[in-house]
């Protein structure tokens, strides 16, 4: 009889939770349970960066700011900027020499000679790739310590239909782009 009286609250208790479960999203939409959401979806990102830690330059953190500035992406055009992704960095194969395994690793750019040199992508040379590539008008420009880029680096972005490519070239490695919103001004980066 006394596990009844314990068993009888839990199970009043559980019915209770469901009941909520079922209703509260149905109050708050204002629909059906099974009807669709009309408005576009944005997907969740994430985000993971990789920097030296004893580095001063925390362009990690510039970056999440950054993605926090934009606007969300549906997942469609998220989805349509990919090609435009690949063909960027095919842009960089045939016009800087670089070697891009995949589409979410660095390109490896040709190293200087002799080997303790640094050779310096211009932002001239990366404006090119860009636009062999397809690219419109892009902003190509050196990266300022408020950007989400390694100091020293060539800053890039191009317009991919709703969407960004945002990404940096150092000396001897392109940082695949990064598929992004919108700024706040419909703008791609900051001139």
């Amino acid at each position: 009889m006394r596990g009844a009286r314990i068993w009888l609250p839990v199970a009043v208790l559980f019915l209770l939770a469901s009941a909520a479960a079922v209703a509260v999203p149905l109050v708050r939409g204002g629909g059906s349970a099974g009807a669709p959401d009309p408005r576009p979806t944005a997907a969740v990102e994430r985000f993971a960066c990789a920097q030296v830690a004893s580095s001063v330059d925390d362009y990690c953190r510039r970056i999440a700011a950054d993605l926090g500035r934009r606007a969300p992406l549906a997942d469609g055009d998220r989805a349509a900027a990919r090609p435009l992704q690949q063909a960027l960095m095919e842009g960089f194969v045939r016009e800087l020499g670089a070697d891009c395994p995949g589409p979410t690793e660095p390109c490896l750019l040709p190293q200087a000679t002799p080997p303790e040199a640094v050779r310096a992508t211009p932002p001239e040379a990366v404006r090119r790739a860009l636009v062999a590539a397809g690219f419109v008008d892009p902003v190509v420009r050196a990266a300022r310590i408020t950007d989400p880029a390694p100091s020293g680096a060539v800053l890039y972005a191009a317009r991919a239909g709703y969407a960004c490519l945002v990404g940096h070239v150092q000396p001897e490695i392109a940082a695949p782009p990064r598929v992004v919103g919108r700024l706040p001004d419909g703008a791609c980066l900051s001139t």
